[in-house]
């Protein structure tokens, strides 16, 4: 579901290449900046994509938790100012899916790089400090980590407030004023409160102390359900379309789970609405794919559904060590001892 909207990039385009890949134009939105003031161009982009994807942070030990970083091959500034243009190795479908990801190729400002627009990516890349150092191939990256927050959205950093302990209670963003689409609503300030528990969190809401709690896991589900079913008018709950499924995952390379019966049994008996009802208070619907039928490309309707059946995972149960097919082997069918040979009869005497 849902489509692909023009951001920082108003248009694109897309052709293929003569090494079986494909080459991607961005025209770039002009006239944008960064809450530091810094701006918006190819030159900002590029400086991006050259720290995130530093050649030793593109294995699955660091940025290559998924394919984007594996499959680009080059990005530069051949059209001025305002256009950018990736080249993949492979005709790589989920790339406009995968750069409206969070991380890590987010848009920072320049200004936030140790060492500027001229800041070196082997030296002072943008990872984590924490990090330390990575190498592949004879090329090492060193983690300078950045100098602040600055990007380009509606919302931009003001401050973290911690406590005495040094443990984060608050973050505060302030309304982005210069961004180049106008947004409804009065709202100026926004300021994100951490809280030790549930209870606390709904104590807050009760309080009239927060106007909105936003997430999974924040409220107790059947607080949640609660206030729901609330006809004072108190309180309104949204749910929305799902954005992941929770999931639990059988290891079929390693024993028991590697026999298909006996991921079979555990399937249909594991009461999945039943979990729902008790532990998320009935908030959620049982699925039976990784995805949810809202994401891309995962819409299909396959079956046999492995729904709850009790009766169908006892007698599965029963099945289990049993060899999977039975072979039997019969001796040949010796051939017929032939009859002896009747005898002449005798002649009689003179």
């Amino acid at each position: 579901g849902g489509s692909i909207q023009p951001s920082l990039a108003t248009s694109w385009a897309v052709t293929d290449t003569a090494a079986g890949g494909q080459q991607y134009t961005f025209n770039l939105r002009q006239g944008v900046q960064f809450h530091d003031g810094a701006a918006w161009n190819c030159a900002a982009a590029k400086l991006n994509f050259d720290h995130v994807l530093a050649k030793p942070l593109t294995t699955g030990d660091w940025h290559g938790w998924y394919g984007l970083p594996g499959q680009i091959t080059d990005w530069s500034c051949p059209g001025g100012e305002y256009e950018f243009v990736v080249t993949t190795q492979d005709k790589y479908y989920p790339l406009l899916q995968e750069l409206t990801y969070i991380r890590p190729l987010r848009m920072l400002s320049p200004t936030m790089f140790h060492g500027g627009l001229s800041s070196d990516p082997l030296t002072q890349n943008s990872c984590p400090e924490g990090w330390g150092e990575a190498t592949l191939d004879g090329v090492t990256v060193k983690c300078a980590g950045t100098l602040g927050i600055a990007g380009t959205g509606r919302w931009k950093y003001v401050e973290t407030k911690t406590s005495g302990a040094g443990a984060v209670t608050e973050v505060v963003f302030d309304r982005n004023t210069d961004h180049w689409a106008t947004a409804a609503g009065d709202v100026e300030r926004l300021r994100l409160m951490v809280y030790e528990s549930h209870d606390a969190v709904k104590a807050a809401l009760v309080a009239d102390e927060l106007d909105l709690v936003v997430g999974s896991g924040v409220l107790d589900p059947a607080d949640i359900a609660a206030m729901s079913a609330e006809s004072n008018g108190n309180f309104e709950v949204v749910l929305t379309e799902p954005i992941q499924n929770r999931i639990v995952i059988l290891n079929s390379n390693k024993a028991p789970t590697d026999e298909l019966i006996v991921r079979k049994t555990i399937m249909h008996a594991v009461n999945k609405a039943a979990i729902i009802n008790k532990e998320l208070a009935g908030l959620a619907e049982p699925v039976d794919s990784l995805f949810p039928k809202t994401a891309p490309y995962c819409d299909a309707d396959f079956t046999p559904r492995w729904d709850y059946d009790l009766e169908k995972a006892m007698l599965l149960n029963c099945l289990i060590g049993l060899p999977t097919t039975t072979t039997t082997t019969l001796a040949p069918t010796p051939a017929p001892t032939p009859a002896p040979p009747t005898p002449a009869p005798t002649p009689a005497p003179p």
